[in-house]
């Protein structure tokens, strides 16, 4: 089939899955009014695989290892740093040439290589078969996929095996020739709804008798039990905003319930083998956390660009505090995009498969997320309170009061009132809105917690070395 065109994604989505958005259920997600944004914001990805440039058509796009066909890039299981810099590449140009992260095939691949990794790890042919067979499927026939790793845990203090019922945390509740049956939700899943396949990894350690619970596979989101039910974002630009002549990009999320799932054996990556559940959501998150700092950059870039053009719309940009929190705004920046490229520099190998290298992809997620509530408050100073207070764009439009505005909102004479004010409603959406609130949780959370972070650093860092260094330097005999 090769590479699809934006059309055929987008019918490919009208397959009778289960949708739900604000209680109602959605019969066609591609033109609904905040999840068709979802999917437009997806199908970027298959705009870019089919461009015209060159320059975009060769980052986008790989030949297949076998056939030489074009494929898209994504499906290139990384085998060197080279391979790890174009993931990169690609999350941060999409970003740049869109608008948004179409995040159609990041995490689900994330997914999949750690899937390779710990079937490798196992030893176990009929894994590691299925493993490339769905590999082969998913860039043949070009799908988005999400990765669902999150279970909804229930009461936290508990294991799996012990919470007041079984489902809570995703589990196989039968087994049979064909296949397996399995129960329960995962839950903040990036893109579910916009989906062509599902890819469920564990996620988190089990234990001797969670076996059940140690469970991997792959599923058609239209497969007979399986439920979305979706946050309510935005949607598309208002008429009360100003904002750029380019679509609104946003993704959605979803809860997604597997009620009674049959998978088929085939599409079976672990089950029961609880001994390497951690390696599998170890190695994931490690790709993952990857995929995040990728296309944090860019974002943190333009926030950053925000708070310097703030300062020269408002006239305070050689005043020295100001400067002073620029240039905090810079280290934040740049500390994360060099330890970014670090991470595919510098990459584990597991047999051919490169794994960013965890110690340093955990430190730039930590620095990212551990100073970013800082991040937004020197924008938000730099700003001023006019982030949160300016009229809105039909205030601006009407005759009646558009004078007074002209009049009194300008800023530096270099600059006309109307482009401050564009400036000034870019700074909102970024450090002052429903969602920026919205990023300040994700930061804090999504792609895993701080604390799993530091514990991924501890058990990366050199610490043996540490000590032995400084039992060195204090004439300690070792």
């Amino acid at each position: 089939m090769g590479l699809r065109t934006v059309d055929e994604y987008k019918k490919s989505l009208r397959d009778g899955r289960r949708v739900y958005i604000r209680g109602e259920k959605v019969e066609d997600i591609t033109v609904h009014p905040i999840l068709g944004v979802a999917v437009d914001t997806v199908a970027q990805g298959y705009a870019l695989t089919g461009s015209k440039e060159a320059e975009i058509k060769n980052l986008f796009t790989a030949p297949h290892p076998q056939t030489g066909e074009p494929i898209n890039r994504f499906f290139v299981t990384p085998n060197n740093p080279e391979d790890l810099a174009y993931r990169t590449r690609m999350i941060q140009r999409s970003i740049e040439l869109t608008g948004g992260l179409p995040f159609g095939k990041e995490i689900g691949t994330d997914c999949l290589n750690a899937a390779f990794v710990v079937a490798g790890q196992m030893g176990k042919k009929q894994y590691q078969d299925n493993a490339r067979n769905f590999l082969e499927h998913v860039r043949t026939h070009d799908l988005s996929m999400c990765g669902a790793v999150t279970c909804v845990k229930g009461d936290r203090s508990k294991e799996p095996s012990k919470q007041k019922h079984p489902d809570y945390y995703v589990h196989v509740v039968d087994k049979n020739k064909e296949g397996i049956v399995v129960k329960g939700a995962k839950i903040h899943i990036t893109s579910a709804p916009a989906a062509n396949e599902i890819i469920v990894v564990p996620t988190r350690q089990m234990r001797e008798d969670e076996g059940d619970y140690a469970v991997s596979f792959a599923v058609p989101a239209n497969t007979k039990g399986i439920v979305f039910i979706c946050r309510a974002g935005r949607g598309a630009w208002s008429k009360h905003e100003f904002h750029p002549d380019s679509p609104a990009r946003e993704l959605t999320e979803a809860m997604i319930v597997f009620d009674n799932v049959f998978v088929p054996w085939d599409r079976v990556f672990m089950c029961g083998e609880w001994q390497y559940s951690m390696l599998l959501a170890y190695t994931f998150a490690t790709f993952h956390r990857f995929t995040a700092i990728s296309y944090k950059v860019p974002l943190v870039e333009a926030m950053a660009g925000c708070a310097v053009a703030m300062a020269e719309y408002n006239g305070l940009d050689r005043v020295g505090h100001i400067r002073d929190k620029i240039a905090d705004i810079a280290g934040y920046v740049e500390t994360l995009k060099a330890l970014t490229n670090a991470s595919a520099k510098d990459p584990v190998m597991y047999g051919d498969i490169a794994v960013p290298n965890p110690l340093i992809a955990n430190m730039a997620k930590l620095h990212f997320a551990g100073k970013y509530h800082d991040f937004i408050r020197l924008i938000q100073d730099i700003a001023g309170g006019i982030i949160a207070t300016a009229p809105d764009r039909q205030d601006w439009e009407n005759p009646e009061i558009h004078d007074y505005l002209e009049h009194y909102l300008g800023g530096s004479a270099k600059y006309s009132t109307e482009d401050r004010l564009k400036m000034i409603h870019a700074t909102m959406r970024f450090a002052c809105s429903h969602e920026s609130a919205f990023h300040e949780v994700t930061t804090v959370h999504a792609e895993g917690s701080m604390a799993a972070q530091k514990m991924m650093i501890l058990a990366e860092a050199p610490l043996e070395r540490y000590k032995q260094m400084a039992r060195a330097a204090a004439g300690i005999a070792s």
